[in-house]
């Protein structure tokens, strides 16, 4: 799709297919919690526990959001006391990829950018 300048392009998840990835798996903590969960599925805690930065209320947002967007599924557990984990869904498996790449990208880019900038300019 060509970019016709001064035109509005439709910039809608249901119009442009990267706005649509961009809401479904952008955010500070998704490609994170994605990551965690690809290891098998985790309960709340453990999740918190994995990600000491996130606070409660934000992990809890995070997780609605994705399974909102049916990466990733809970499952309540009938156990006394109840209990619920949270797993990555089928539609979720197709994303796997994608984190392990941001996550490679991200390694070379600590690299990167640790270098002095001396190095850089070569």
């Amino acid at each position: 799709m060509a970019i016709t300048p001064g035109v509005p392009q439709l910039n809608t998840p249901t119009g442009c297919p990267l706005t649509a990835a961009v809401n479904a798996i952008g955010g500070r903590w998704n490609l994170i919690c994605l990551y965690w969960l690809d290891a098998g599925p985790k309960r709340f805690n453990e999740l918190r526990r994995l990600m000491p930065d996130i606070s409660h209320k934000v992990l809890t947002e995070t997780l609605r959001n994705l399974e909102q967007e049916d990466l990733i599924r809970r499952t309540v557990h009938s156990t006394t006391p109840a209990h619920v984990e949270y797993a990555i869904s089928e539609h979720g498996d197709s994303v796997r990829p994608l984190v392990h790449a941001v996550r490679l990208w991200g390694r070379e880019h600590l690299g990167h950018i640790a270098k002095p900038e001396s190095d850089a300019a070569l």
